[in-house]
């Protein structure tokens, strides 16, 4: 059967050159029905289960079931009495310390540990967004779990480690709703980088040294505005949490690279780009020769790499350069930046990635990369693609003007802005893609190819392309612009219209 969606999503761009440039190997699921395709589910069967749980298992396994998940008897889960990596294992009940689902896992980063409490979302007693996040975080470090669903009699919610709460309803649209916004979410889980997954220079990362310093400014001169919005959640401390013993908070303090907790949001400063003009496909044929460049779609030709694009009517082919983004580290406060410490430095090249932190930093600091490193860098290299393909097609345009001498920034945030709002040359796009967070491979590959489609848009309509809002649904947005202070401003300016709103819990009992 074809994939429609996939192929809506590579229209402009192939996968594999996607995948080339963000050096994401392997397969990526992207659309529901796929991702359904590649999950194994199992049921942990020593959860004190209730009556409620009972019955909502049931309709919550006929509902997988026609998704195309795989279901697993217990027993045929394991190996050698250990539950079978890349597993999602639900346990529906009360379990008992020494005995928890988690205690059966192989590996914790390759599996996906889900728990369904019966009873209310601890959020619809918390006012402030704030207490609401860190119930659910409560929730999650109580359980040893990724994932929990709260189920009472009249709704289910599902709660992430991202931050997302999403309530949801038990009628007819029940099994669409287990299929397009829970598959999506287990399988495509939230995983914390370790700095081991990249090319990491501790220590390295001096401002004043790499002419970053003005850029960095940005941070403290857009930090008061930020903090007026509202927006950059607070972190919720490990300190603050309760474990059932101390061997539990290992565990989780294990999984999260041991960082000192979790945190929701994140600003980055792109550095200026040394971006080319794109080339037409007969001038890439007359610089390096006659060779095809369709089949994969990219080339890799003396250390650098080419990529082919499907826009305004023929082939483009790019040089992709490398980016490099200064961005909050993991936990800082992001209305408050120190950038002497909270500041590191992100780079990708040829899928390369490359992480910097600061000099002189004691080794106190929770040093981390962001939860969304390669969703960060994956805006930062498609603002490159798309600023040579504008270079090319628009020669006086802005866009690749400011990204060759000032950059650009990005900002994320949960909550969502309202279109008919933006400023002139934005375009808002992944509305309809599925729900998954941007800490994943799925999230970097909808960046990359949903700003080209809205250069595609903006070509098409004859609008100039100033900008763009990536939307994660049931997650946030990413927002790129000239300036973190710039974006700041227009948000605290739209925000009194209920132009840009945080999230609490999603209601889509409706839906």
């Amino acid at each position: 059967m074809r994939d429609s969606g996939k192929e809506d999503q590579f229209r402009l761009v192939s996968e594999s050159a996607v995948q080339a440039v963000l050096g994401i190997s392997g397969n990526v699921p992207l659309t529901p029905p796929a991702m359904a395709a590649g999950l194994r589910v199992t049921f942990y069967p020593r959860a004190s289960s209730t009556n409620r749980l009972r019955a909502f298992v049931v309709r919550l396994q006929s509902a997988l079931t026609a998704a195309g998940v795989t279901i697993l008897r217990y027993e045929d889960a394991l190996a050698e009495g250990k539950l079978q990596e890349h597993l999602v294992t639900i346990a529906a009940g009360e379990m008992q310390a020494g005995d928890l689902a988690v205690d059966h896992v192989t590996n914790l980063r390759t599996s996906t540990v889900v728990g369904i409490v019966d009873g209310p979302c601890p959020a619809d007693f918390q006012t402030g967004l704030q207490e609401k996040l860190n119930s659910v975080v409560e929730a999650l470090a109580w359980n040893v779990v990724q994932v929990v669903i709260f189920v009472d009699d009249r709704v289910w919610t599902v709660c992430t480690m991202n931050g997302a709460i999403v309530r949801l309803g038990y009628g007819e649209d029940f099994p669409r709703q287990v299929a397009s916004i829970l598959v999506p979410k287990l399988a495509a889980p939230v995983v914390p980088p370790h700095a081991a997954d990249f090319d990491f220079r501790e220590g390295q990362l001096d401002l004043t040294a790499n002419g970053a310093a003005e850029y960095a400014r940005d941070f403290i001169r857009s930090g008061k505005l930020w903090a007026k919005t509202g927006l950059m959640l607070f972190h919720t401390s490990l300190d603050s949490l309760q474990f059932r013993n101390r061997y539990y908070q290992r565990i989780v303090a294990a999984f999260l690279d041991h960082r000192s907790g979790m945190s929701y949001g994140f600003l980055a400063r792109q550095l200026p780009v040394g971006l080319q003009p794109a080339m037409t496909l007969s001038e890439a044929e007359e610089r390096f020769g006659k060779e095809s460049w369709e089949g994969p779609g990219y080339r890799r030709i003396q250390d650098r790499l080419y990529v082919t694009l499907r826009v305004e009517g023929g082939p483009l082919v790019v040089d992709v350069p490398e980016v490099w983004v200064l961005t909050t580290r993991s936990g800082c406060d992001k209305s408050n930046v120190d950038v002497n410490r909270d500041v590191v430095l992100l780079g990708l090249s040829q899928g390369r990635v490359v992480f910097e932190t600061p000099a002189g930093v004691s080794t106190r600091i929770d040093c981390k990369p962001s939860y969304d490193t390669l969703t960060i860098l994956s805006h930062a290299a498609a603002n490159a693609v798309v600023g040579s393909i504008i270079a090319r097609l628009r020669p006086d345009a802005r866009f690749p003007r400011m990204l060759q001498s000032q950059g650009a920034a990005l900002a994320h945030w949960h909550g969502l802005v309202n279109h008919s709002l933006l400023p002139p040359g934005y375009f808002l796009y992944g509305q309809s893609n599925p729900p998954v967070s941007c800490s994943t491979h799925q999230s970097a590959i909808y960046a990359l190819t949903g700003k080209l489609s809205a250069v595609q848009r903006s070509l098409e309509e004859g609008v100039e392309f100033m900008g763009d809002v990536h939307v994660e649904p049931y997650h946030g947005v990413n927002i790129t612009g000239a300036s973190l202070e710039e974006l700041a401003g227009w948000v605290l300016d739209v925000i009194e219209s209920d132009g840009v709103t945080r999230f609490s819990v999603q209601d889509v009992t409706s839906s």
